[in-house]
């Protein structure tokens, strides 16, 4: 289940669109992983779902749209109790030069939450 933590209206419709598309790519490719028996916690060397890992179940994921426009997102991963999941998304960054400047914002994030 894909839930969106942050203000949406921060970004207009069309990074929305992509936000939620982003999203619900990164919750299939877990869903797959997870069907094939292997569990969120345990996928290891696979950048495509964990591209950094910032602690406190904090992820970076890494989306590129057909337009070739670039998102990183920061999301939790939180497994239920009845072995479901969430995927919070936290934060957005819409890359617009190459770097990692985001990645600053998104580790002093995860610092401070709770």
């Amino acid at each position: 289940m894909v839930e969106i933590v942050l203000d949406m209206k921060k970004y207009d419709p069309k990074e929305q669109e992509l936000i939620s598309r982003a999203m619900n790519k990164l919750d299939n490719q877990i869903s797959i992983i997870e069907a094939s028996g292997t569990k969120f916690e345990k996928i290891f060397n696979n950048d495509a779902i964990k591209y950094d890992i910032l602690g406190k179940g904090f992820y970076t994921y890494k989306f590129v749209a057909e337009n070739s426009s670039q998102l990183r997102l920061l999301y939790r991963f939180v497994r239920n109790t009845d072995e479901s999941y969430i995927i919070q998304c936290h934060k957005v960054e819409i890359k617009r030069r190459s770097g990692k400047d985001y990645i600053k914002k998104f580790e002093a994030y995860v610092k401070n939450f709770e």
